[in-house]
């Protein structure tokens, strides 16, 4: 959305916390950080976070709420020198509509996956109520336009003040090799855990799961866990491979429930095996029952268990056709560019 703004001749700046700051530079957009969150800091909440997945969404709902009081500050003071006309944010940054409220221009929320955020809003709930009583508000401030990009199949209800959008990857890129945008003789499966990972385990458990079906693994990972996997698993390719790239490439992509890893496969048209998916699970559970995925439960993450999944999804041709349809069903979604026009009525 931010490209298809600046595309229509729109002045864009992102705001960030500090860890994220040089993935926002490398798709190309102007990044400001407005917290002092570091990759240290998420470290050290991914590693105590609950294990119960309605606790985990509390604690992830406390963490946004403390990101927007942190950010406030530093938005006002920018917007003293580069005023915006319109503010946009994900579904759990409610520094978005604060900042539009308290300068009086309109907000625009943005779902980034197909995860209902209300389960964060309990936690968020238990740090914001003082700055929304300094505020004089009884809540965060409804968005001016709410968009949504869950493709209409997988929707749990249909919200008619929703405005659906076309989702679209986008990532940092690398040079290419043949081998990620070529596919193979063999079946390929794709394994990732997210971008959010300072532990291999779970991507070797899973590679070593799928070891004897006959398939070509890629493992896509960030650079602090892949090096010792590359001496782990020589035989496999292990680092970070842009999947908008590599994801037409695969047959299967095995993953912990991800909401960008979901959207990639759903855009792609590519069946998924899912394992570990804690706070996504209603919404993977979503896709397994519309017949494009495999969902495995607590008491399913052996080996056993995974790798006859995805021997399942390779020998029944259901899977990619429903997957496909669902790829189908997204491109006839609006475009960004499209919103960003109602966005531009917004702001008169």
């Amino acid at each position: 959305m931010a490209t298809a703004a600046r595309n229509r001749g729109h002045e864009v700046i992102v705001g960030g916390i500090e860890w994220v700051l040089p993935e926002i530079a490398a798709i190309g957009l102007a990044p400001v950080k407005i917290a002092d969150i570091s990759e240290a800091d998420v470290a050290e909440f991914m590693s105590t976070a609950p294990a119960d997945p309605v606790e985990q969404a509390k604690a992830v709902g406390r963490v946004y709420a403390e990101i927007a009081l942190q950010s406030l500050d530093p938005l006002l003071r920018m917007a003293e020198k580069w005023r915006p006309d319109i503010v946009v944010g994900g579904s759990m940054f409610y520094c978005a509509p604060l900042l539009a409220h308290r300068l009086g221009v309109p907000s625009v929320r943005v779902e980034w996956d197909r995860v209902d955020a209300a389960i964060y809003a309990p936690g968020a709930a238990e740090v914001l109520p003082p700055l929304l009583t300094e505020w004089g508000l009884d809540e965060v401030p409804a968005p001016d336009l709410w968009v949504d990009i869950c493709p209409p199949s997988l929707r749990p209800t249909v919200d008619p003040d929703r405005q659906a959008m076309r989702w679209l990857p986008t990532n940092p890129q690398r040079p290419l090799e043949p081998w990620m945008y070529a596919k193979g003789e063999r079946p390929r499966v794709y394994i990732t855990a997210g971008a959010r990972l300072f532990s291999g385990e779970s991507l070797s458990h899973m590679a070593r799961s799928v070891s004897d079906l006959g398939v070509e693994v890629v493992i896509g990972a960030p650079e602090r866990v892949a090096a010792d996997l590359r001496k782990e698993l020589p035989d496999i390719q292990v680092g970070w491979v842009p999947l908008d790239v590599l994801a037409p490439t695969c047959d299967i992509i095995l993953h912990h429930g991800g909401g960008v890893t979901d959207m990639t496969a759903l855009h792609a048209g590519v069946p998924q095996v899912i394992v570990n998916q804690d706070i996504a699970a209603e919404a993977m559970q979503r896709l397994a029952d519309h017949g494009a995925a495999v969902m495995l439960g607590a008491d399913e993450q052996n080996a056993e268990e995974i790798a006859g999944a995805c021997a399942r999804v390779l020998e029944d041709p259901r899977y990619r056709q429903r997957a496909r349809a669902l790829s189908a069903e997204m491109a006839e979604l609006p475009p960004p560019a499209e919103i960003v026009a109602l966005m531009e009525k917004l702001a008169g």
